[in-house]
């Protein structure tokens, strides 16, 4: 009898211990472009969308970057196909000042979206590259890091 009891006990430890590990990603993202039909030459936007979850906010890359809060950053991977216009762009972000950073921070709540200007230099179009983030709580001042990758070819294969 005791040995099922301690058999039981370690199972129910091990189960508690796998809630306690789990990866929390507040911020879930869509990597698109904003036209289904390309020619060369055309002047194009990859968009960034996030969906956020309640409670959490998402830093933009529009604000002082030694203030604190790590801003979004993207790395695009050179390739022939294309030229970027710009930087990315937050697209209605919301900005604040923020007394535990001292400074006004610019964030989303909700949703995101980001944009990256390209001119289409040749066909097909293939844009790869990262991003990290940093995603924090609004009830806990819980803050984590994410990053993602995005591979977008036109014309589809």
């Amino acid at each position: 009898m005791s040995r099922k009891i301690i058999v039981l006990v370690g199972l129910l430890l091990m189960v508690s211990s796998l809630s306690f590990g789990q990866i929390l990603t507040p911020a879930k993202w869509k990597v698109e472009l904003s036209k289904q039909e390309i020619k060369v030459g055309d002047v194009i936007d990859v968009i960034f969308k996030a969906n956020i979850d309640k409670s959490w906010h998402l830093y933009s890359n529009d604000f002082d970057p030694d203030l604190g809060p790590i801003l979004i950053e993207f790395d695009f991977e050179e390739h022939v196909s294309y030229e970027r216009i710009g930087k990315v762009k937050p697209m209605n972000a919301k900005k604040h000042y923020d007394k535990v950073w001292e400074g006004e921070v610019s964030y989303f709540e909700n949703t995101a979206e980001m944009r990256q200007q390209i001119k289409v230099k040749s066909l097909p179009l293939k844009i790869e590259g990262t991003f990290e983030f940093q995603s924090c709580s609004d009830e806990s001042g819980q803050c984590v890091m994410g990053d993602d990758e995005f591979d977008l070819n036109y014309p589809v294969k």
